[in-house]
């Protein structure tokens, strides 16, 4: 019985250090994304999505496996490694609210050139009569 208990609590503290680097991980590749994603293409961010979300998926089974193990007693090693995790996790949290804030930005700033560029065609095409214009270069 003892050492099932041992084994339960060894464990437990396995998940918890487990889960504590899963999210320095994404903690540390999420910090040097959200400095460059102004200049990222549009597939590095599809694929920095994507391989955040797998770190994120691996977290949560991680977390639901130790909510399971709950009704164990959390000695102050792993009480101080929940602290780091929650801590960590307000980090991200916070780095999160930056990466889509800038990506915001980013889609309103496209969609704002666009509508320009179509209004601007649509006056061109008023102006000429449905005629480009055309620069005369003899001319000039």
């Amino acid at each position: 019985m003892f050492q099932q208990e041992t084994q339960s609590a060894e464990n437990l503290n396995q998940i918890l250090n487990k889960e504590l680097d899963s999210f320095k991980a994404v903690l540390q590749f999420s910090e040097k994304i959200v400095d460059q994603i102004e200049t990222l293409p549009i597939s590095v961010l599809y694929k920095m999505v994507e391989f955040r979300q797998q770190w994120i998926d691996k977290i949560q089974k991680l977390e639901e496996f130790r909510n399971k193990l709950t009704d164990q007693k959390v000695d102050e090693t792993d009480k101080e490694i929940i602290k780091d995790i929650s801590a960590l996790a307000e980090q991200l949290v916070k780095i999160d609210e930056r990466i889509y804030k800038q990506l915001r930005e980013r889609k309103t700033r496209y969609i704002k050139q666009h509508a320009d560029l179509v209004t601007a065609r649509r006056q061109n095409r008023k102006d000429n009569n449905g005629y480009s214009r055309v620069m005369d270069i003899i001319q000039e």
